[in-house]
């Protein structure tokens, strides 16, 4: 997994028979996710420091699955999120399978944060309260972003959110790519 932060998806795919990794930028998330992995006894999940927008230490064509959750939302820019894009491919098996959950255009609090703190590209905001860069996505940029792959399942996920103790709604994007 690809921006795993305190692991949760590892643990859980671990705690499946799964052998995972998962990478974050975050010494202080990998900590925790290794904290958090010992303590469920999901001795298969790994964790790793190491930023999506740079060379992987993994070989071609060596996981079965991708996931990213949220991950591509916080690359800053367009060719950093390419290049994490193509490595995904890269370490991807023939025929393996990139899962993808994504902030969505349609969001509300997403529209709203665009509006009050833009960032300089289209459909993206700096988070007013952490500094932090977020980008929301379209169905053809998220499909253009993955053009070395096949679309092969999607879903729009509506659900109410909760920020700064005011419920908005969403529809996050859940796409399943395949090499």
């Amino acid at each position: 997994e690809i921006g795993c932060g305190k692991g949760r998806n590892v643990i859980w795919l671990a705690k499946q028979g799964l052998d995972g990794i998962g990478i974050d930028f975050s010494p202080a998330a990998i900590k925790e996710a290794k904290r958090r992995a010992k303590l469920a006894g999901a001795n298969k999940a790994h964790f790793l420091v190491h930023v999506a927008t740079k060379p992987w230490p993994s070989d071609s064509g060596s996981f079965d699955i991708v996931i990213d959750c949220f991950a591509t939302t916080d690359i800053e820019s367009i060719k950093g999120r390419e290049f994490a894009a193509k490595e995904i491919s890269r370490v991807l098996k023939s025929g393996g399978y990139l899962c993808v959950y994504l902030l969505s255009t349609d969001d509300e609090f997403h529209k709203e944060m665009i509006k009050i703190s833009p960032a300089k590209e289209k459909n993206a905001f700096i988070n007013p309260t952490t500094g932090k860069f977020e980008k929301t996505f379209d169905k053809e940029e998220i499909i253009n972003l993955h053009k070395y792959l096949k679309l092969v399942a999607e879903e729009r996920i509506a659900k109410i959110a909760v920020f700064f103790g005011k419920e908005y709604k969403c529809k996050h994007h859940w796409m399943i790519f395949q090499k």
